[in-house]
């Protein structure tokens, strides 16, 4: 067989030719894996941010949403009588009442916020003190509720116009001057400052507080500054109720009204009740029967609720009848929740409490005491006893217990009247409507005022009137938790 002989050059080129091809090929071989290399990154990164963002959008979801809450407390009428104004008396220049609070003290002053009842003006000259029919209070009784823990003080009652504008104006005096931190309601020492809703702020929730009485015991503010003390009119309240809705995130509402010495809330209190559900009024607080009335929870079909203590009978007083000397010590805790920048605020507790007011004959103890730390030993020497013997024969622990439980089972009928919230109280007790009819107190009572009266309430605490019972009335000391 004959060789072929093939040129070395041909061959060189052939080598050439096939090292190109096999340089090109791992190239292009380098570059695809190469590519897919870095696909795979880009996947893997892509996935990575993928995650991230949704942690971060989960973190910004979850900081969007918060929730906060107060826990408000609330007692009653705050009224120095004669006997009262003399146990603090310590010598002619030194007077003082914190020992009247000493045993609340530490509840009071606990709360996110405390509110009282103060009646009357306050003095600073002992000489211009009074303690019964007209009133006006020793500047110690102030200083003791501060020091007791109370940040806000109701002073819209039929009282405030006792001695006419001038008393008012040392009172607010007084208040500016010595604890200006203390929020006051219901008085104003000009139109300007009655034009301003007080709001307070804590733990992030913004509550505008309100504070109206029925009328007084005089005109003479009425006709010579009708702005230094707010009083319930239809076309005032609903003004501020509506400015209110526009700086706070919900409305508490102070109301001095309802019948003395009664524990059933009158056709009054049932028409403004209704009235202030329907105007988104988270909580209304009412003063001024000197007894306790009941409490309840109220919705409507437009999403309001609204709690409602009728009435936290006599904080402090010198009450010369047994009933009187019953009282509320209402708690309860508002919730705000925000979701996306839109806030609600809900009731989520609530609960009274019973306090007894207590003083000795000869006042060497003067207290208010929580009815769980009362004693039949103290019920027995109380001064009450020395002034009205049926008082005395009805004084124990029990009894007090009993009458609490009754009033709180009273019903109260819903209203869907509104006549009465455009009349004005004169004086004399009596309502004046719009075309000048008058309207006597007997004709607001409840149809079933007699079971609030004094004479009935005494009745239960010695045992001589069963309990009531009635379907769908708070029936216990602690309410029931708010849905």
């Amino acid at each position: 067989m004959k060789r072929n002989n093939i040129p070395l050059e041909i061959i060189e080129k052939n080598k050439a030719k096939i090292s190109m091809a096999l340089s090109i090929v791992t190239l292009a071989l380098l570059c695809l894996i190469i590519t897919q290399v870095d696909k795979a990154f880009v996947s893997a990164q892509d996935k990575k941010d993928s995650v991230s963002g949704q942690e971060a959008a989960g973190q910004e979801a979850v900081q969007e949403v918060s929730t906060s809450s107060i826990r408000i407390l609330a007692v009653g009428s705050n009224i120095f009588d004669d006997n009262i104004l003399a146990s603090g008396q310590v010598n002619e220049s030194a007077w003082n009442y914190d020992q009247i609070y000493s045993l609340v003290k530490d509840q009071i002053s606990q709360a996110d916020l405390s509110i009282v009842t103060q009646e009357s003006v306050l003095t600073r000259d002992h000489n211009l003190t009074s303690g019964s029919s007209v009133y006006s209070t020793p500047v110690e009784v102030g200083s003791a509720l501060v020091n007791t823990g109370f940040d806000i003080i109701a002073s819209a009652t039929e009282h405030a116009d006792d001695f006419g504008s001038d008393y008012l104006r040392n009172t607010l005096e007084f208040w500016q001057s010595t604890y200006p931190d203390t929020v006051v309601l219901g008085i104003h020492g000009s139109q300007e400052d009655a034009a301003n809703i007080r709001v307070v702020e804590r733990n992030n929730i913004r509550i505008a507080f309100l504070n109206y009485a029925f009328g007084s015991n005089s005109d003479s503010i009425k006709n010579d500054a009708p702005f230094m003390v707010d009083y319930l009119e239809r076309e005032r309240v609903t003004s501020a109720i509506a400015q209110a809705k526009g700086i706070s995130d919900c409305i508490v509402f102070l109301a001095h009204w309802g019948t003395l010495e009664n524990a059933v809330p009158n056709e009054y209190q049932s028409q403004w009740t209704q009235f202030l559900l329907q105007q988104g009024v988270k909580v209304l607080i009412g003063s001024h029967p000197l007894t306790l009335q009941p409490c309840q929870m109220l919705s409507d079909a437009n999403g309001n609720e609204m709690l409602v203590y009728y009435s936290l009978g006599s904080f402090v007083s010198g009450a010369q009848s047994a009933p009187e000397l019953l009282g509320g010590m209402a708690e309860f805790t508002l919730e705000k929740n925000t979701i996306d920048g839109q806030s609600s605020v809900k009731i989520t507790s609530n609960n009274l409490n019973p306090t007894v007011m207590h003083y000795s004959e000869n006042l060497n103890i003067c207290n208010v005491y929580p009815l769980s730390a009362y004693t039949d030993e103290l019920a027995k020497s109380h001064g009450v006893g020395a002034i009205d013997y049926y008082s005395a024969e009805a004084m124990s622990v029990s009894a007090f217990q009993s009458l609490f439980d009754y009033i709180m089972r009273i019903p109260v009928a819903s209203s869907g009247n509104t006549n009465l919230l455009d009349c004005t109280f004169n004086p004399d007790s009596t309502l004046t409507g719009l075309d000048g009819s008058i309207i006597y107190p007997g004709e607001i009572a409840a149809a079933n005022a007699e079971d609030g009266s004094l004479s009935s309430l005494l009745q239960v605490m010695s045992g001589e009137r069963a309990a009531q019972q009635s379907d769908g009335v708070m029936e216990s000391s602690v309410m029931q938790q708010a849905e």
